[in-house]
């Protein structure tokens, strides 16, 4: 071999395990980036599942703290009708008391110009009491268009939008607004919201609102409005005369009609045989209004009571009864269905929502239909190919009051706005039928 010659090399093996180790490589990276667009998609679709479940399941709280507000509307409701209806009655009492008192201060020159100027004073402002009695009943109470019927016609249609159909539309929109190519609906519950609440129907229903209306009334509506005034006068009884007050508000055994009395009557005091007895004399004052679909039905002047203490005022009240109307009656709002309830103290209303992110042409279809206010059943797509991917979420409404009222513990009702929302693990049910959408 020659001193100066380059021993002889083998070239070109090095470049192909080069190449095979290259090529490898790139279908690894590939293999990890497609993994890593998967999850990636995986994760902004269950996000898109998750806020779709928790604005579906916040409509529904929402709805129902619509009927707690509007179950307090309609209770002030009646409030304001009862005061309406008490502040009539006791106009009349005051106007007919000083009107009265005018006549015997003809007796009195000094005094008869003071007490005719009140008495003008109190049949003007009786005037504008039932002026605005007139009004404020059938407006506030009148069958077809009175503000209590609007708030029972609202909360049914409310009721209506948080139905499946109206929770998937939310869910639909809400999963579109993460990605135009995303598609969500609520599965179906078997009818679990729809029996949550119902409607009060019955009258014994009825007696419940009754209930919470005059728990809920001022003090001088509630009444009673009775008084014992002693006069200076004395009896043979060896005690003094007295006046005697009395009036109160009152809603009809029937739920449909209120009506208030105020009477007011000068009591003599004699013997009678070994025995002091007391019987009205003069009738001082009386009034009484009503608001009632059937004017003159006066179930409770004709049942008697404490203001048949003075049973001469009292006729004459029912006698110039003002009567105000239409009046629909106690109102038939929504409360919680609890006979329903697994826990009529917390009950919890559920909603799942199931997502999927799907081919090209079934995305273009799903679009189509949501822009046309339609939302497309999964099995309209069987011939489009199937999604690819799929997330599964579910949310809450419960009762809680809210962290800065004051501690107490509270049960559900529909009568306070605290329901809230929040995510919940999917149970093994919600789970189940979401396989089945998948398969």
């Amino acid at each position: 071999m020659h001193p100066t010659r380059a021993p002889h090399t083998q070239r070109g093996q090095t470049l192909v395990m080069a190449l095979g180790l290259l090529l490898a490589a790139a279908a690894g990276l590939y293999v990890m980036f497609s993994a890593g667009q998967v999850a990636s998609a995986k994760t902004r679709l269950v996000n898109a599942a998750d806020a779709a479940a928790w604005s579906s399941a916040l409509w529904r709280a929402r709805v129902l703290n619509y009927h707690a507000y509007s179950n307090r509307a309609i209770i002030a409701n009646e409030v304001a009708i009862a005061q309406a209806v008490t502040l009539v009655s006791w106009a009349q009492y005051f106007e007919s008391l000083t009107r009265n008192a005018a006549l015997i201060g003809t007796y009195v020159p000094p005094a008869e110009p003071v007490l005719g100027g009140i008495a003008e004073a109190a049949m003007l402002a009786r005037e504008a009491a039932q002026t605005a009695a007139t009004i404020e009943v059938p407006a506030r109470a009148a069958h077809d268009f009175g503000y209590k019927e609007i708030l029972q016609t609202s909360q049914e249609i409310l009721q209506m939008s948080a139905q499946a159909f109206g929770v998937s539309m939310v869910a639909a929109e809400v999963a579109r607004a993460n990605d135009p190519g995303y598609f969500a609906w609520v599965l179906p519950d078997d009818g679990g919201f729809r029996d949550f609440t119902r409607r009060y129907e019955s009258d014994e229903d009825r007696q419940r609102l009754k209930q919470r209306v005059m728990d809920s009334l001022d003090p001088f509506t509630s009444g009673p409005r009775s008084e014992d005034i002693h006069t200076p006068i004395p009896s043979l009884c060896l005690n003094l005369m007295r006046v005697r007050k009395r009036g109160g508000t009152t809603l009809t055994p029937d739920l449909e009609r209120w009506e208030a009395v105020d009477t007011m009557s000068f009591h003599l005091r004699t013997l009678g045989g070994l025995r002091c007895r007391e019987r009205e004399a003069v009738p001082l004052g009386w009034g009484a209004a009503e608001a009632g679909e059937l004017p003159g039905q006066r179930a409770v002047l004709d049942e008697g009571g404490e203001t048949w203490i003075n049973p001469a005022a009292t006729r004459l009240a029912g006698t110039g009864m003002a009567s105000f109307g239409p009046y629909a009656g106690i109102a038939r709002v929504r409360e919680l269905n609890y006979e329903a309830l697994a826990n009529n103290r917390f009950p919890l209303s559920r909603l799942a929502v199931l997502a999927r992110q799907p081919g090209a042409d079934v995305a273009t279809a799903q679009n189509r239909a949501l822009a046309a206010g339609r939302v497309l059943p999964p099995d309209r797509f069987a011939g489009s190919g199937r999604p690819h991917l799929w997330a599964l979420a579910a949310a809450e409404v419960y009762f809680r009051r809210p962290p800065e009222a004051a501690p107490r513990i509270e049960y559900a009702s529909l009568f306070n706005p605290y329901w809230q929302v929040r995510l919940a693990e999917p149970t093994l049910a919600e789970r189940a039928i979401a396989q089945a959408y998948a398969d």
